[in-house]
């Protein structure tokens, strides 16, 4: 594959996560009022998704290992579009949170196999650089949900903004089996063995390199999406706000996280990875501090 490809597989992929979250956001005051639920209900949605979503990669980086990355990334991805279109028609509050777990462990395996795509093809240092750029396409694409949903949910419904994560999954599966072709160097058959993953995963545990990097990431996106899964009520519900001008407040953070995709490059060539990771760290505190004061 050449680079553009590349780093199109990986926009694409990395790509289905903001869409997955951010596109319906602003459908769910009106999914609550529509399905007879409450609000805490209607989170159950997001947390589900996210829940499964995180459990996922446990288990599909290890298929992704055995099997390779193209066989799971065309499971995956069916496996998505299929949750997607079931969202969409839901009836109910617990069928919507059930069809959103499964699209969440769907969603696992695009994003396992992004990450295990730049690890089979670059060194650390140059892959973080591939990463990247593919992130800045990310950024757009988390740029345009909101905005899209908000528009969507205002002029039709909740249920035509779920439609289009399934256009979104047959589009990013039709495209990975086109021009995605398989990056691990070689399949290992033990990958799935129950005994040796937990005794991989009891390695990576006892990592006090992962521990730290893993917490970062873990309180950085906890917070986002505790924001994220109350923010529509408080903006909609609470003070008033339009959809469409809900989706534009989500778009100025999505603006944010792409000037950031370019800062970090930067950051990066004058200060290496942990350099980056400090700065980055820094400026999240000072957002998170920043909200709660105000």
């Amino acid at each position: 594959m050449n680079p553009a490809t590349v780093v199109m597989v990986l926009t694409l992929l990395l790509g289905i996560q903001p869409v997955t979250t951010d596109l319906y956001l602003p459908a769910l005051p009106m999914l609550a009022r529509d399905l007879h639920t409450t609000v805490s209900a209607a989170q159950l949605t997001l947390s589900a998704l996210i829940i499964c979503f995180g459990f996922g990669q446990l288990i599909c980086g290890p298929l992704a290992d055995r099997f390779g990355r193209r066989p799971v990334l065309l499971v995956g991805l069916s496996l998505y579009t299929v949750a997607s279109v079931l969202s969409a028609a839901a009836p109910t509050i617990g069928w919507l949170i059930l069809w959103r777990a499964l699209q969440g462990a769907a969603m696992a395996a695009a994003v396992t196999c992004g990450r295990s795509i730049v690890r089979d093809l670059y060194a650390p240092h140059e892959g973080a650089r591939v990463m990247s750029r593919a992130l800045t396409g990310l950024g757009f694409i988390a740029m345009a949900s909101p905005l899209v949903g908000g528009l969507i949910v205002q002029w039709l419904s909740w249920h035509v903004a779920l439609t289009v994560l399934a256009v979104f999954g047959a589009g990013t599966l039709a495209f990975v089996a086109w021009r995605f072709e398989e990056t691990a160097p070689r399949l290992n058959p033990t990958a799935t063995q129950i005994a040796p993953m937990l005794k991989n995963w009891v390695s990576v545990v006892r990592n006090p390199t992962f521990r730290a990097w893993a917490a970062l990431s873990a309180l950085t996106y906890g917070g986002l999406f505790v924001t994220l899964a109350g923010s529509s009520f408080v903006f909609i519900d609470v003070l008033g706000t339009s959809r469409v001008t809900y989706g534009a407040f989500l778009l100025s953070s999505s603006m944010a996280y792409v000037a950031g995709t370019f800062l970090c490059r930067r950051l990066l060539l004058a200060r290496g990875l942990r350099g980056a990771v400090a700065v980055g760290g820094a400026l999240t505190l000072a957002g998170g501090l920043s909200m709660a004061l105000l």
